[in-house]
């Protein structure tokens, strides 16, 4: 299983927009084959970051997602909405 965190520090107080905006995204990957969760976090101390958290069943299903329509027009969609890019990390869930 791999899992991702994506950081999206938005702009200040575009929260609420950051968070309609994802809601299409989330909607569509959630139906892809290879996708186990896909979650949108608010954090609960700094009101302009949100954590989409991520898990896939393997690196083939997380490269298919990257290049759907869907996820392209989420990172064309809040381009003018984040105050920086967005922080990804990707972890193997396999034990280390």
């Amino acid at each position: 299983m791999i899992i991702v965190t994506a950081t999206i520090t938005g702009k200040p107080g575009k929260r609420d927009e950051l968070i309609s905006k994802s809601q299409d995204v989330i909607k569509s990957t959630r139906l892809e084959q290879g996708n186990i969760s896909y979650e949108l976090l608010a954090s609960t101390e700094d009101d302009d970051v949100l954590l989409m958290f991520e898990k896939w069943k393997n690196k083939e299903a997380l490269d298919t997602h990257m290049q759907t329509k869907h996820f392209k027009s989420f990172g064309s969609a809040i381009e003018d909405l984040v105050a920086k890019e967005l922080e990804i990390t990707i972890y193997s869930a396999e034990k280390a």
